[in-house]
C-alpha cells in the first residue's frame, strides 16, 4: 500500500511539474511538384524556385501543360527562329510551340529574349492565351484587363503579385497550376482537355502520367534507362536514387522523364486462389490477398504450371500493390523483421482435428503479414521477431534485442558511423505493439540512446539497411485536448473529502481538506484559455499551480502517516478506479474509457493505446504560448517548436472547440497556445495540439 501511495504522489508531482514549467509545417508545394511531374521545372529549378520566371522558362512551362508535352522531342533541331536563341538551346523546342500556338510571341528585332523575366500580365495573357480567349476582346486598359480576367477565372489566385511585378518560378508554377482547373474559352475545365481526372478541385496528374507510362517490368540488376530521369519515385515517395536492384519493379515515362521504383513483397504459403485453381486473378499469402497484374503472374500460381494452394512464393509487387511477377523456389527466400500486432489460435480440421497459431506481424517495410507458428510457442504483442520463408515453409522466431547509439546525422543519411542503406526501413514502436514506418528524415540530427534501438541489420556494404525503435517519434501516441474538466476535478475532491470524513480518529480532521485543496490546482479549460486572453498563463495561474503542489504533497504525506485505517484506502481506491475522459481529436469529440484514472489536468493530452485500442497510458502535453507562427514550426520567446505533421488546430469559444486549420490564424488576431509532448520521445517535442482564442 505505500509504494501505491508514493507512486500516486509522485504521478500527480510529475503531472504538476510539467503545468508549472513552461518555456520562455513545411507541407508539399503542390504546384511546383506537379510542374516538376509535367516536365515544366527540373529538380534544380524547383529548389531554387524563388527565382525569377524567364521567357524561356514560361515557354516550357506552357508547352508542359499543353496538348504537345508528349511531343517536344519532335520540335528540336528544326532550325533557327530568333536571333538570339540557338536550335539546339534547351528551350527551344518549348519556344517553336509557344510561339507557333500563339501564346507568346518575339520581338520585332527578331529576338525573343529567353532569359528577360516575366511580368504579371505578360504571364496572364500567355496563359489565357492557352486556354484559348481571345484577348483582343478584353477592351480598355490591356494590363489590368487581362490580370481581371486572369482573376476572374481564379488564375491568379494564392498569386500575391501585382501589375508590372516580375514573377517567380513558384508563382508561375502557380499560376499554369491554378489553369488546370480553370475554364476554358470553351466552358471546359481545361485539365480534362488534357485528360487530367478533377475531383473536388484537385488536380490527378498521375492518370495522364501513367497513361503514356511503360511498364512494369522487373529488375535483373544495373538497368539502364533510356533517359536520364527528372524524377525518381520509390514506393510512392520522392528520391534521389535511380539506382535499379534485382527484382525492382518499375514503371517510367519518358516524355515526363519520371521513374516509378517498387520493392514491396509478399512471401509466404498461399492459402486460397481465386476466382478458381486453374484461372486466378488474385492469390492470398500471408493473410493479405493480391491481384494478379499479368497473365505470366497468374499462370505461375495456376493448377497448370503445378502452383496453387500450399506453394511457397514472393510475390514482386507493382504500383497498386498487384502482383507483377512470382518468384518460388530459392529464389522465393526472404527474411522479414517486424513486431507482434496479434497471436491467435483456432480448430483447424484439414487433416483431422488440430489448433493452429496465426501470428500478425507488421514488418519494417510497412506491410502486416499473417504467418503460422507452432501452436506451443507463445508470441504476444510487441515482441519482435523474425519471419524467414524458404521452399520449405515459413518461421517465426523471436529476436534478442540488438541495439546501437549514436546521432543521425543532419541529412538522415547515417547514424553514428553507419550509413543507412538507400533504402533504408526503419519502423517505430511500443511495447504494446503499436507501429509505423518512418522516413530516415524525421530522424535528422536526433541523438539515439542503446534505449531506443531495439533492432537493426546490415547489408552486404555495412549500411543500416532495417531499424526498429522503441517509441522513437512520439507519433505511435494519439493526441487530444480535454473539453472542460472542472467538473471532474471537483468531483474527485468532493470524493476524498467524503472518505476522509466519513473515518474516526484525528485522521480525517486533520486531512478533511486534502481532496478540496488537490482539486483547487487542477485548472479547468476555461482557466487556461481565459488565463491566456489576460496574459495571466505564464504567471498566476502556473505560479500557482507551482507553489500549491508542496500543499497537496503535504496533506497526502499527512494523511497517509496519520492514518492506518479506511480513509487512504478509500482515496487510493478512487483514483485506481476507472474514468471516462471527454475529448476533442482530430476534430470531433471522443471519450477515453480507462480503468484507472490519469493525472492529467487540462489543455492538451497524450494517449498510448494497446493494439486492441485499450488505453494503457495517459499523459499531459506541456503548453507554450506561440508568438509567432511558420509552414512547419512555431516560436515561443524565442524557442523554436516543430509543428507535428498531424498537428491538430482549433479555435476556443465560450467553453466550445471548433476544428480549423493554420492557415486561418495568426499572432495578431489570436493568443495561441501549443502543446507539445515532453515525455521522454528522443525525436519528439512536437506541437502536437494548437488552440486559439480571438483576441477580439
Amino acid at each position: 500500500m505505500k509504494h501505491r501511495f508514493l507512486a500516486l504522489l509522485l504521478a500527480l508531482s510529475l503531472a504538476f511539474s510539467v503545468l508549472s514549467l513552461p518555456a520562455a509545417a513545411a507541407g508539399t508545394n503542390a504546384a511546383l511538384q506537379t510542374a516538376v511531374t509535367l516536365g515544366a521545372l527540373t529538380a534544380d529549378q524547383a529548389a531554387g524556385s524563388s527565382g525569377i520566371l524567364t521567357r524561356g522558362q514560361l515557354a516550357q512551362m506552357l508547352a508542359a501543360y499543353s496538348p504537345y508535352r508528349s511531343t517536344l522531342s519532335a520540335q528540336s533541331g528544326t532550325g533557327k527562329l530568333f536571333t538570339d536563341l540557338a536550335a539546339d538551346a534547351a528551350c527551344a523546342p518549348a519556344v517553336r510551340v509557344a510561339v507557333n500556338s500563339g501564346w507568346m510571341s518575339g520581338y520585332s528585332d527578331g529576338s525573343f529574349r529567353p532569359d528577360e523575366g516575366v511580368t504579371l500580365e505578360a504571364a496572364c495573357s500567355a496563359v489565357l492565351s492557352l486556354l484559348g480567349y481571345d484577348l483582343t476582346t478584353l477592351g480598355g486598359d490591356l494590363a489590368s484587363g487581362l490580370i481581371a480576367k486572369a482573376g476572374a477565372l481564379g488564375l491568379t489566385a494564392g498569386l500575391p503579385a501585382s501589375a508590372g511585378q516580375t514573377l517567380t518560378l513558384a508563382e508561375g508554377s502557380q499560376l499554369l497550376y491554378n489553369a488546370l482547373t480553370a475554364q476554358t474559352s470553351e466552358g471546359q475545365v481545361y485539365a480534362s482537355t488534357l485528360g487530367f481526372t478533377v475531383t473536388d478541385g484537385v488536380v490527378d496528374a498521375a492518370s495522364v502520367l501513367l497513361s503514356g507510362a511503360k511498364g512494369p517490368f522487373v529488375a535483373k540488376g544495373n538497368e539502364s534507362l533510356p533517359f536520364a530521369p527528372a524524377a525518381v519515385y520509390r514506393n510512392g515517395e520522392a528520391s534521389d536514387s535511380a539506382q535499379l536492384s534485382a527484382y525492382d519493379v518499375y514503371y517510367y515515362s519518358e516524355s515526363a522523364r519520371t521513374l516509378w521504383i517498387y520493392n514491396r513483397r509478399a512471401a509466404g504459403r498461399i492459402t486460397a486462389v481465386s476466382p478458381s485453381a486453374g484461372a486466378p486473378t488474385s492469390v492470398t499469402v500471408a493473410g493479405v490477398s493480391y491481384t494478379l497484374a499479368s497473365s505470366e503472374a497468374a499462370y505461375q500460381i495456376s493448377a497448370l504450371s503445378g502452383g496453387g494452394v500450399g506453394q511457397v512464393v514472393t510475390l514482386l509487387l507493382g504500383m497498386e500493390d498487384e502482383v507483377v511477377a512470382v518468384l518460388t523456389g530459392e529464389e522465393a527466400d526472404q527474411v522479414f523483421y517486424g513486431v507482434v500486432q496479434t497471436a491467435s489460435r483456432s480448430l483447424a480440421e484439414t487433416n483431422g482435428a488440430d489448433v493452429q497459431q496465426a501470428v500478425t506481424v507488421l514488418c519494417t517495410d510497412g506491410q502486416t503479414r499473417t504467418v503460422s507458428a507452432d501452436k506451443a510457442l507463445n508470441f504476444p504483442a510487441g515482441w519482435l521477431v523474425e519471419i524467414r520463408v524458404s521452399p520449405e515453409g515459413e518461421t517465426v522466431e523471436a529476436l534478442a534485442g540488438r541495439s546501437i547509439s549514436g546521432q543521425v546525422n543532419a541529412e538522415g543519411t547515417a547514424l553514428g558511423e553507419l550509413a543507412f542503406a538507400p533504402e533504408v526501413e526503419i519502423l517505430d514502436t511500443t511495447s504494446e505493439g503499436v507501429a509505423g514506418t518512418i522516413r530516415p528524415s524525421r530522424l535528422s540530427g536526433v541523438t539515439l540512446s542503446d534505449s531506443d534501438v531495439r533492432y537493426y541489420t546490415l547489408d552486404e556494404n555495412g549500411a543500416i539497411d532495417r531499424l526498429i525503435l522503441d517509441d522513437v517519434t512520439g507519433d505511435l501516441w494519439e493526441y487530444a485536448t480535454l473539453d472542460d474538466v472542472r467538473q471532474l476535478t471537483e468531483f474527485v475532491g468532493e470524493q476524498i473529502d467524503q472518505a476522509l470524513g466519513s473515518d474516526s480518529g484525528s485522521a480525517g480532521s486533520q486531512s478533511a481538506s486534502a481532496g478540496t485543496a488537490l482539486a483547487s490546482l487542477l485548472p479547468s479549460t476555461s482557466d487556461l484559455l481565459y488565463s491566456a486572453v489576460d496574459g495571466s498563463l505564464l504567471s498566476t495561474l502556473w505560479n500557482t499551480l507551482s507553489s500549491g503542489v508542496g500543499t497537496a504533497a503535504s496533506a497526502l504525506l499527512q494523511l497517509a502517516a496519520d492514518n492506518t485505517s479506511g480513509a487512504l484506502s478509500s482515496l487510493l481506491g478512487f483514483f485506481g478506479s476507472g474514468a471516462n475522459y471527454v475529448c476533442w481529436r482530430n476534430g470531433e469529440q471522443v471519450s477515453y474509457q480507462t480503468s484507472v484514472k490519469y493525472p492529467v489536468a487540462a489543455g492538451g493530452i497524450a494517449v498510448s493505446k494497446s493494439t486492441t485500442g485499450t488505453v494503457r497510458a495517459m499523459v499531459q502535453l506541456m503548453p507554450v504560448m506561440v508568438d509567432q507562427l511558420g509552414a512547419a514550426s512555431v516560436t515561443s520567446g524565442g524557442k523554436r517548436y516543430e509543428t507535428a505533421d498531424d498537428m491538430q488546430v482549433y479555435l476556443w469559444y465560450s467553453g466550445q472547440y471548433y476544428a480549423t486549420t493554420l492557415s486561418q490564424l495568426n499572432t495578431e488576431d489570436y493568443t495561441l497556445i501549443g502543446w507539445y509532448d515532453n515525455f521522454g520521445c528522443a525525436a519528439g517535442g512536437r506541437i502536437r495540439v494548437l488552440v486559439a482564442v480571438k483576441k477580439s
